[in-house]
Order: structure tokens, then sequence, then C-alpha cells
């Protein structure tokens, strides 16, 4: 198992547009389309001041990892998955981390 770490801000003033179309739309999206990711969690930051982004989501992933995420980017910059302007894409950073 893999776990897919994406940590992200909302652009500024739009934290609440920002937070349901995470809940609502994105991560509901990413569970239907990719049968191969388990889980989905969010967590937001107690302490900003020290976190360059504010919040972080955990995809768990069974398989392929490196395929499942290129499809992930695929299906958003297809439009099959819904993307959000919400999301501050320049403070936004990803890495996979593998169970040992």
């Amino acid at each position: 198992m893999s776990s897919y770490f994406v940590y992200t801000n909302p652009v500024e003033g739009r934290e609440d547009e920002y937070n349901d179309w995470y809940d609502q739309i994105h991560i509901p999206e990413i569970l239907a389309m990719f049968s191969n990711i388990t889980a989905a969690k969010r967590y937001h930051a107690v302490d900003t001041q020290n976190a360059p982004q504010a919040y972080l989501a955990i995809y768990d992933i069974e398989g392929d990892a490196s395929s499942t995420i290129q499809a992930i980017g695929k299906a958003m910059a297809s439009g099959e998955l819904t993307v959000s302007d919400s999301v501050d894409g320049a403070t936004a950073a990803r890495m996979v981390w593998v169970k040992r």
C-alpha cells in the first residue's frame, strides 16, 4: 500500500469554497473513479505559521501508485475530474509514501 500526500492552500478569501469543493466534489469523484484508492482523509494544520500549506489530503492507494497519480492528473486535465480555482496551485506540494 502507498499513501499519496497532497498539501494545499485555498486561494485567499475562498476557504469555504475550497473546503466545500474538496469534501463534496473532489474526494467523492476520486473515490468513485479510482477503485484502487481505498480511503481519503483530510487534515488542517493547527499551527499554520510553521507550515507552508494549511491543508493535507492523504489518499491510500493499493497497487501501482505512480500510474494512479498519473491517471488522476490526466483526469483533472481532461475535465473528467472537477477542478476548482479555489485551490492555490502555486503552493501545492505532492509526495508518495510507500508502506515498509
